[in-house]
């Protein structure tokens, strides 16, 4: 079966899960039962990943937290999105033509993260962590200004093993550890250039999310984290991410001292 058929498929699926509309929130803001108001979808998930989709209602949220839906849809018959609006608006004289269908199936491909189980990236993630483990004496680049003392990338064999084991959705509610990691890993280059590398907004490109999705994410502060915001993305996105596939990416990036907040939750 095709990759576009595949994701057809899983969107039916998913339609066909009964989705009440929020009872306190527009079509494109959600209901958080944390703080007992709504959210903007555009804030949260940040614009549609692919030309022609839009938000789903509430974005495939109910009132309760929960995903009941994908938080993107693909355009209804007759209507396009090329400039990654939150709605899908009718094709007309001034907008551009619909994507071609090579583009389309190419998104469509991407958007599979959505709607398959990601067996793939947890095998590799484990192939990752065994690395790291076999070469656990090879030397690393520290992150330029990053504090390496009192531990290397991996502090200890054992770490990387339990982060694995735990939801990357855990640092949600670790508001300490994930208040450090926004320090460490949030602010910009300055206009020296000393911290070239191993950002956000790296860490984000790590995730497969496009550049422009940093750019909008850090459009944001001071009132939202793009730390918080990607962490967010990817639970949504990838409800199986986990801690070990974060530290495998935080050690890529060199991030020593990032690395050593989050083995905390080990």
């Amino acid at each position: 079966m095709r990759p576009q058929h595949l994701l057809s498929a899983a969107l039916f699926l998913a339609q066909a899960v009964p989705h009440e509309a929020s009872q306190h929130c527009s079509r494109l803001e959600y209901w958080n039962p944390d703080n007992l108001c709504c959210g903007s979808c555009l804030q949260r998930f940040g614009p549609p990943p692919c030309p022609d989709y839009e938000f789903s209602e509430n974005c495939g949220l109910n009132d309760f937290g929960d995903h009941v839906m994908h938080p993107f849809k693909e355009c209804p018959r007759g209507q396009c999105n090329p400039d990654l609006a939150e709605l899908c608006s009718f094709c007309g004289s001034g907008t551009r033509a619909p994507t071609p269908e090579g583009s389309r199936q190419r998104c469509g491909e991407a958007l599979l993260t959505f709607a398959l189980p990601l067996v793939l990236v947890l095998l590799v993630t484990s192939a990752a962590i065994l690395l790291f483990a076999l070469k656990r004496h090879s030397p690393y680049l520290p992150y330029p200004g990053s504090n390496t003392s009192g531990g290397s990338l991996v502090t200890s064999e054992a770490e990387l093993p339990n982060l694995a084991s735990q939801p990357l959705s855990r640092l949600l509610d670790e508001l300490e550890v994930l208040e450090e990691l926004i320090v460490l890993l949030d602010p910009e280059p300055g206009p020296g250039g000393a911290l070239a590398c191993g950002t956000t907004r790296h860490l984000a490109a790590k995730y497969g999310l496009p550049a422009s999705w940093s750019t909008f994410a850090y459009s944001l502060r001071p009132s939202h984290s793009p730390l918080r915001a990607l962490i967010e993305m990817v639970v949504a996105r990838e409800p199986s991410a986990s801690l070990g596939q974060l530290g495998t990416h935080l050690a890529q990036l060199g991030r020593a001292d990032a690395l050593q907040v989050l083995s905390k939750l080990a």
